[in-house]
């Protein structure tokens, strides 16, 4: 049996963390193996070891026969790498991208174009569109034609659909088990359990060290308080019946094309409200105009009674926002971030240090309140940026995509902090592509192609359309859509 990938007691430190621990495992050619974990467990530290970006300080590493360290020009060039972060280049265009990744390896995209002409012909129609303003799965397609485009024998992904929707994310893993069948080998990390099952094999890894390798049905029973996590449940008995948002016939136009058509909603007091749709669907250009941050063309919508259209300032001083792209400052202390945008938000000056602490004691953080906020887990870092937006007791809060890339164990204990807003009589306005997450909402919307197609209930809609989640009502809907970018 060949094994392309072959880790032997493997180890990395930065300073006194101890990154990896011990790592070792092979995968076989033609394989997709999984490596699954949480945040901060060593994944994309061993992935950037692997693609010989990072010495490690202890064992050793072989892909398709070379030495990680003495023969890292070869593994370049046999190795294709999509970094957890976008590895495009924004201001050229999908063409340009292609072409510069091409001649970076000293190929040309005529050479190999046989290997990724079945993905790149559904993004040749935007071949003049910057990538930057390609949707989400759309730029994960050109950054797959870019780390094949010089024909590797292994194929590394580090989360490759993080912040894809899941009809995205179906298409983007029906592509993976065909580059399987040409013979390459995979070895790709997610947040994704769905995902993870589609592997031959997996791997999970918690602080460093690998603690099991099996098929993913061992590995997501064995670690399943992880990894698969119990669901929440929330008593909505309180609720208020008086409406904080509400939508009436809004259009939003950018030139000829109409982004947002014709909507119309009301959101509750304390309302945990799910808006979803596939990328494209014209929930971000929603959300902004909701948030006051760009115009209506048409309808008319209020936020707490504030009229978006004349009175966005207001709107802005009484709503929290986290957006999808993490907003706090990394060179900061943890405690001066929240000194930071308690002041923002106009907090006065004699209850921000109380509060502070009162707030980092009940997210867990206070032992890390001098910590820089670069150095915490993605995790924390989304629990922190979540109870920040909502430091002021604002009535509403818009949430866009807040835990795209965390472990579900994480993802499930923000969910308990967002429960807990809410029962404090915090409006929750969130949007997600964890459809595991839409099952935590009151109400959902089902945006496709500008409009909303459905509004209910999670159990209303699964009943609705006979489905057994909302993975399969998301599907129902969204293969409808006709766009393919927001």
């Amino acid at each position: 049996m060949e094994y392309l990938v072959e880790v032997s007691h493997v180890g990395k430190r930065y300073g006194e963390v101890e990154a990896l621990r011990d790592v070792s495992f092979s995968v076989k050619r033609g394989e997709v193996f999984g490596l699954i974990g949480p945040d901060g467990s060593g994944k994309t530290t061993l992935f950037r070891v692997l693609t010989t970006l990072l010495l490690a300080d202890e064992g050793e590493g072989r892909i398709n026969g070379y030495d990680v360290v003495g023969d890292y020009r070869a593994i370049r060039r046999s190795v294709g790498y999509m970094p957890g972060k976008f590895s495009l280049y924004p201001e050229l265009t999908v063409e340009e991208n292609l072409t510069f990744f091409a001649t970076v390896f000293n190929t040309t995209v005529e050479a190999n174009y046989d290997r990724i002409k079945e993905i790149y012909d559904q993004i040749a129609p935007f071949k003049d569109r910057r990538a930057g303003a390609l949707s989400g799965g759309m730029k994960q397609k050109l950054a797959l034609c870019c780390a094949l485009i010089h024909d590797p024998a292994v194929l590394f992904l580090d989360e490759p659909t993080t912040g894809v929707d899941p009809v995205s994310r179906k298409e983007f893993w029906q592509m993976l088990r065909r580059l399987q069948e040409r013979g390459v080998t995979i070895v790709v990390s997610t947040p994704f359990m769905d995902e993870a099952k589609l592997c031959d094999r997996i791997a999970f890894i918690q602080e460093g060290s690998i603690k099991g390798i099996d098929t993913p049905e061992v590995i997501l029973e064995q670690f399943k308080a992880i990894l698969c996590p119990p669901g929440l449940e929330r008593d909505t008995s309180r609720q208020e019946e008086q409406p904080v948002i509400r939508v009436e016939n809004l259009v939003k136009r950018f030139g000829t094309f109409t982004a947002v058509d014709h909507i119309s909603f009301e959101v509750k007091r304390g309302e945990i409200f799910g808006f979803l749709g596939a990328n494209g669907a014209g929930k971000t250009t929603a959300m902004r105009v909701l948030c006051g941050l760009s115009k209506p063309t048409a309808g008319r919508v209020e936020v707490m009674g504030y009229d978006v259209s004349t009175r966005s300032e207001d709107v802005k001083k009484h709503i929290g926002y986290m957006s999808q792209k993490f907003s706090l400052y990394e060179d900061l202390k943890v405690w001066e971030n929240v000194r930071l945008f308690a002041g923002i938000y106009g907090v006065p000056e004699s209850e921000i240090a109380p509060r502070t602490e009162q707030m980092l004691k009940r997210i867990g953080l206070h032992g890390e309140r001098e910590t820089l906020v670069k150095q915490l887990p993605l995790g924390w870092k989304q629990r922190l940026a979540f109870s920040v937006s909502i430091f002021h007791e604002p009535r509403v809060v818009f949430l866009d995509e807040p835990t795209g890339g965390v472990d579900p164990a994480t993802r499930r204990q923000f969910w308990e902090l967002i429960y807990q807003a809410a029962d404090r009589g915090i409006t929750i306005f969130v949007t997600t592509h964890y459809m595991d997450e839409a099952e935590y909402c009151d109400r959902i919307s089902m945006m496709v192609d500008g409009q909303i197609k459905a509004l209910d209930t999670p159990e209303a809609l699964k009943a609705r359309y006979h489905a057994k989640d909302m993975d399969e009502v998301f599907r129902q809907l969204a293969r409808y859509a006709t766009r393919s970018s927001d």
